[in-house]
């Protein structure tokens, strides 16, 4: 596999003129050592927080991380059934009953 995942998917994102900031460059290395992430988990949680926020959430992309690394995830496709798995247990946590 290609050992630059990331670094290849900044450099589209920069090319398609979305860049993002030295701080938030820095936050995503430092969530990868600070989750023990592969760089496709990297890339996939920094795919999904700027789809999903619209820019870049150091928050949401931890949040992100942490849960592709605990669920040993490494496709875009099993990273997006876990979010939508996630989101539909928020969401039955949230409902309430009336009557």
């Amino acid at each position: 596999m290609n050992e630059n995942v990331l670094d290849d998917y900044i450099a589209l994102l920069a090319s398609k003129g979305f860049r993002l900031s030295e701080g938030d460059l820095h936050f995503v290395h430092f969530g990868r050592h600070y989750t023990d992430a592969s760089e496709p988990q990297v890339k996939i949680a920094l795919e999904v927080t700027l789809i999903k926020q619209r820019s870049f959430d150091g928050s949401y992309f931890i949040a992100i991380l942490e849960s592709l690394v605990n669920e040993n995830i490494t496709s875009k496709k099993k990273a997006y059934e876990l979010l939508d798995r996630l989101q539909n247990n928020n969401e039955r946590k949230h409902s309430y009953t009336v009557g």
